[in-house]
């Protein structure tokens, strides 16, 4: 299990005059939520005007952290699901009764850390970034036309923070598909040093991924967390800035065992030390009787005292079940001592750079070039492929996707309405 820390705020940006994004965090400090359920992070970006994405945004983050917890037993995969299409229900019904004709919709973006992994949901274009080792990978897909154009290399990194079109969404909470599709990522296990963003377009607008890695290299949640702001801010700050930054610290140290913390430990290290001075009484009599019978030639009968001790039960307190929501950074150690499980499998988004081979791409991720494919399926002429192209490296560990620099493709599967 690892120590934590972690911050969110947002920030309404230097154009604006009110703020559509909304941020919230949940933290249990009951070790069984923890387990079953973990610590949950949630970003969201509002859509429509008249404060209506105000509204949109704050609805969807309360009601996620109001509702997550409250059925353990399912997947939390499930939930996540579950939640936000139920979300996305009640925000189609509020536009229809008070706005006939109009949208009342936000972006979604939420993590999971549950048991030192990291598991983690969207709709839109709201981010979740992991940094591991200086380099940091997008973990979510944007659901946008600018997204779409950049997965099939039609534009650059660069082309797409000045496209025209980088706020059109084709996917959205509260818009016109009441059987809305969520992204739900195969979960990471994570690593003592990782950091975990989540943001807004405020940020990513002006940020590339070089920016991001730098930035979040050093300083507590708190500090990473207020120099994206401000880094958004100083290039023009023309949307609100929302950010969401989670440490994961060294694994703790095991509590040593202390047998005399316990209820009735100084008793029992009362009743030993008796139990032993009657011991060595006993001993002294013995010998006394030995020294007598051999010197007078008189026998003494000896008795040995017994010394019986009662122990009374340890009792233990039940703990209590309780979830503590965040309003600043906060530094909050699991009590979780479990494990994580092994990678997961995955088929791998890889963007070609210059001078690469499929054969290299292949190498550099561990796979063989028989599983490298096209974006469409076809492993038609590898030998030809160019810079900004799409590959899928099928079928290798998701780490290993991610060290690489590639991009986790999600199960493709709905939620029930």
């Amino acid at each position: 299990m690892f120590a934590f820390d972690s911050y969110f705020r947002s920030d309404i940006g230097q154009k604006r005059t009110n703020n559509e994004d909304f941020a919230g965090a949940l933290e249990p400090s009951d070790a069984q939520q923890l387990i079953h359920s973990g610590r949950l992070y949630v970003v969201a970006d509002g859509l429509g005007g008249h404060q209506q994405g105000e509204k949109a945004s704050a609805h969807a983050v309360n009601t996620l952290l109001q509702l997550y917890y409250q059925n353990p037993k399912l997947a939390p995969e499930q939930r996540l699901r579950d939640i936000i299409a139920k979300i996305n229900r009640d925000l189609i019904a509020y536009a229809q009764k008070n706005l006939p004709g109009e949208k009342v919709a936000t972006t979604i973006v939420a993590a999971v850390v549950r048991e030192d992994s990291l598991l983690v949901a969207n709709v839109g274009d709201s981010r979740a970034y992991l940094l591991r080792n200086g380099e940091i990978a997008q973990i979510t897909r944007d659901h946008s036309y600018v997204g779409e154009m950049l997965r099939t290399g039609a534009i650059t990194e660069a082309e797409a923070q000045q496209s025209k079109f980088r706020n059109r969404l084709t996917r959205s909470v509260g818009g016109s598909d009441a059987n809305l599709e969520v992204d739900v990522y195969p979960p990471i296990p994570l690593r003592p040093g990782d950091i975990i963003l989540l943001c807004t377009d405020g940020l990513t607008q002006y940020a590339t991924p070089q920016d991001l890695a730098i930035a979040v290299q050093a300083g507590s949640a708190r500090e990473i967390g207020e120099r994206l702001i401000q880094f958004a801010n100083a290039r023009g700050g023309s949307d609100n800035i929302t950010v969401a930054v989670v440490k994961v610290g060294s694994p703790l140290a095991r509590r040593k065992r202390d047998k005399t913390s316990k209820p009735g430990g100084k008793l029992l290290k009362t009743i030993a030390m008796v139990a032993a001075g009657a011991l060595l009484l006993a001993a002294l009599a013995l010998l006394i009787g030995f020294v007598y019978t051999t010197r007078f030639g008189r026998s003494q009968p000896t008795t040995t005292p017994t010394v019986t001790a009662t122990v009374p039960p340890a009792t233990t307190a039940a703990p209590q079940a309780s979830a503590t929501p965040l309003s600043t950074a906060t530094k909050t150690p699991s009590p979780s001592e479990t494990a994580t499980s092994a990678d997961n499998q995955v088929d791998c988004e890889y963007t070609v750079k210059a001078g690469q081979t499929a054969g290299g791409i292949a190498d550099n991720f561990g796979a063989r070039l028989a599983q490298v494919f096209r974006q469409d399926g076809s492993r038609d002429n590898l030998d030809l492929i160019n810079p900004g192209e799409i590959l899928i490296i099928k079928d290798i560990p998701l780490e290993t996707c991610l060290n690489g620099g590639g991009t986790a493709q999600p199960p493709t599967t709905t939620p029930e309405p």
